[in-house]
This record gives C-alpha cells, sequence and structure tokens, in this order.
C-alpha cells in the first residue's frame, strides 16, 4: 500500500483541520477588524435639535417653536471604523441650531451644525448634518381653554330635541401667542347627522378657526387633544308654563295680570321622558316684595329653577318679568312695638332699640288704616345661633288686621340676649 503524504495525512485530520479553520477566521476576522479598508458610513436619526436663545431674548420671555415634531430632530451622517461606529447612538452627538443673532419675536431660518459630546473618544468624522436649516418661531408662550363648539349639522325629528355632548368638552392650546390668539373657536369636525330618532356616537376632529371662520394651521400649537368622542343626544321635548315666586309677599295681595306680566309665558324644556312627564310648569327666582316699593320694574335677571337632567332649549332663554306697583302708595310709620321669637330655652332677651322708622307700600285705602299701634316688629332669636350678649338681629313686621301690606327695606334691631 503506498504511504499517505504529511499533506494528506493532515488533510484527513479532523481535529487539525478543525483548529486551522478557526485560525483561519480568526486572523480573516481580525484582518478585516483592523485593516484600513474597513472604513463605513452610518445615519444616526431622530437627534434632538437644541436651540439656544441669547439671554437678551431670554430675558424677555421669549420661547423657541418648531413647525411640528419632526422638524425638531436631525440626522447625523458619520464615517469611520466599522467596529467603533457599531455603538454609537443619537446620544453620542449634539445637534444645534444657531439662534445667536435672535434678539425679538419672529420666524426665522437657522443654520444647524452636529458635533460629537466631549464624552466621546471614537474617532470618526461627522460628514453630513440633515437638515442643514430649520424654520424655529420665537414669542413669549401663551395657554388658553377652549370650549369645543359642534361644526356640524345634527337635528332630532320633530317632537325630539337633538344636543350635542363630548366625553371632553375643553382643549387646552398652548404655544406662540400670536398663534393662540389667532383662534377664535375650536371645533369638533365630522359628517353631518340629521333628522335622528335616537342618540348616535360620533368621533371627530379637531379644528382651529380664526373670527373669519377660515381654518389655522396646527403649526407650532400643541393641542391636548387632537380628536374628541361625543354623542348626539336624541331627548324628548315639552311646552311649559312659567310661573313667579315670591318672598315676603302680603298673603293677601292679590298679584293681577295688570300688575304682573312674564315674557314670554312659556318655556320649551327638554329633558327625561319621566322627567317631563311630571312637569307642567318651571318657577323662577324668588322675587323680594322687601325691595319693592311702589314703582314700576323690569327685571330680566331672574333665572328659570330647571328639574336635574333637563335644559331650556328656546333660542332665547332670557325671561322679562315686569311688575307695576306704581298705583300703590308709601307710608312711614314710626314703630316702637317689639317682640322677640323662638328664644331658646333658658335664655332671656331685651331688645334695647325703641323706635324704628319703617317705610309701609299698600293701597292709600289700607295704609290710611295703619297706625303704630296695629304694628310690631318681629325678631327671631334664632338668628342668634346660641350667642348671647348684644347683638343686631333683622326684624320682620306684624300688621293686625291687614295682610295686604308691606315694609320696604331691611331693619335691624339690636337685642341683647342673656341666660336665663
Amino acid at each position: 500500500m503506498k504511504k499517505k503524504s504529511l499533506f494528506q495525512k493532515i488533510l484527513f485530520n479532523n481535529q487539525i483541520m478543525f483548529v486551522l479553520s478557526i485560525v483561519i477566521s480568526l486572523a480573516i476576522w481580525v484582518y478585516m477588524s483592523t485593516g484600513s479598508s474597513n472604513d463605513t458610513v452610518v445615519t444616526v436619526n431622530d437627534i434632538p435639535i437644541q436651540v439656544s436663545l441669547p439671554d437678551e431674548a431670554s430675558n424677555l420671555g421669549l420661547n423657541t417653536y418648531f413647525p411640528d415634531k419632526q422638524s425638531s430632530y436631525a440626522s447625523v451622517t458619520v464615517t469611520g471604523n466599522r467596529t467603533l461606529l457599531g455603538s454609537i447612538t443619537k446620544d453620542d452627538f449634539i445637534v444645534t441650531a444657531n439662534a445667536s443673532n435672535v434678539d425679538q419675536a419672529g420666524t426665522f431660518n437657522l443654520a444647524v451644525s452636529a458635533d460629537k459630546k466631549s464624552s466621546i473618544n471614537s474617532s470618526f468624522q461627522i460628514t453630513n448634518c440633515t437638515p442643514s436649516k430649520v424654520t424655529v418661531k420665537v414669542d413669549t408662550e401663551s395657554k388658553k381653554d377652549f370650549k369645543i363648539i359642534p361644526k356640524f349639522k345634527y337635528s332630532a325629528k320633530d317632537d325630539l330635541y337633538a344636543s350635542v355632548t363630548y366625553e371632553n368638552d375643553t382643549v387646552t392650546v398652548t404655544g406662540p401667542s400670536d398663534e393662540v390668539r389667532a383662534i377664535s373657536k375650536v371645533c369638533a369636525v365630522t359628517e353631518d347627522m340629521e333628522n335622528l330618532s335616537d342618540s348616535k356616537d360620533f368621533h371627530a376632529s379637531v379644528v382651529l378657526y380664526d373670527k373669519n371662520d377660515n381654518e389655522l394651521s396646527k403649526s407650532y400649537l400643541t393641542l391636548s387633544a387632537k380628536s374628541v368622542d361625543g354623542t348626539v343626544k336624541i331627548s324628548p321635548k315639552k311646552t311649559v308654563d312659567i310661573k313667579a315666586t315670591y318672598k315676603n309677599k302680603p298673603q293677601d295681595f292679590d298679584i293681577t295680570d295688570d300688575i304682573l306680566t312674564i315674557d314670554p309665558k312659556q318655556v320649551s324644556v327638554a329633558g327625561p321622558k319621566e322627567s317631563l312627564d311630571k312637569l307642567f310648569s318651571v318657577s323662577l327666582d324668588e322675587i323680594d316684595f322687601s325691595t319693592l316699593k311702589n314703582e314700576k320694574y323690569n327685571i330680566d335677571s331672574l333665572k328659570l329653577n330647571i328639574p336635574d337632567g333637563c335644559k331650556v332649549i328656546d333660542n332665547n332663554s332670557v325671561i322679562k318679568v315686569s311688575i307695576d306697583l306704581s298705583k300703590l302708595s308709601s307710608k312711614t310709620i314710626t314703630v316702637n312695638k317689639f317682640k322677640i321669637k323662638n328664644l331658646a330655652s333658658g335664655h332671656k332677651g331685651e331688645v334695647t332699640t325703641k323706635n324704628l322708622n319703617v317705610e309701609f307700600i299698600g293701597s292709600s285705602e289700607q295704609l290710611k288704616k295703619l297706625s303704630t299701634n296695629k304694628i310690631t316688629a318681629v325678631i327671631d332669636a334664632s338668628e342668634t345661633n346660641g350667642n348671647t350678649g348684644s347683638q343686631e338681629l333683622p326684624v320682620s313686621f306684624e300688621i293686625e288686621n291687614d295682610k295686604t301690606c308691606w315694609a320696604y327695606g331691611s331693619y335691624l334691631a339690636s337685642v341683647t340676649i342673656e341666660n336665663d
């Protein structure tokens, strides 16, 4: 048999070939890692662009704003050894927009440059920075809340009422002052929803408008929400009478149609069916007779008292009330008779006020009959809240055999409350 040569012995020896392959692979890796021909190009993205205003601008309260989030980031391209560049990140760079000449509010196109952080010792070269320039707005910052209003058509069938509710009806806008000032309204924009018989949910875009109803750009602005969810709510509606209510009105003083008028006399209310089924009228805030004398009053400040969950749906919800007392007369009488009511057990009281000059309002006939001996000033001791000592308390008046006249104005009397 022919003997194998040394090369053949090595070639057919698995252990020797395994070791040899490792050595060759290691040599190739070392060559590729250290060889001058192994330089490569790497681009690092999403590096924040820093803008540092000079002190003069900062002292004016100026800030910087990018048109959008994307434009506030840069990409940096570097050339160097493949191994060294494999470990670099965006945190190894500083990208700066040069604002050294900015000293006032405005929009500026600033040059952008990139540099390695001083803590990086890797030997690589920055070959490019994108963008090379960036648009930046400089202004003071403003923040304002806006109520969202619908900018789409919605309606219900004739016997129903449609209203819009939002999961969150307020949007906060933050940004340059001149941009925020330009906003007149913030609207929810979606498809029209008309002639509905049932409530319908929607998803709408939040859109900004100026005073001329032109859509505004959201550039440079930050919105707390760019869209909103809501519901076109469909409710029953009902027309009911409006009623006046009173405080300090004499029991037998009749309010006739020539004394009191309410305009409108009725109002439309929307709400849950179970609430409307029990609703036949709505009342106004109380009219306090102690504030009225023999004159004519026109009042439009009284609010309607509406059940919870209901709302007035008339376009004009201002209720005008006219109360004409000009045919009545007035008379000033000195009251010198006092009594204390609701005095707590174990206490005694003494009225130290001796006289009160009180103006009374009523018909001339009734006022002729009114005299000092028929009037008693009544002091409610429950107003003391348990306190003793000298104090001033409100006074009301009792008129003997007359429930048509009333005292105009408010009166106090001095009272001393002591333990009995």
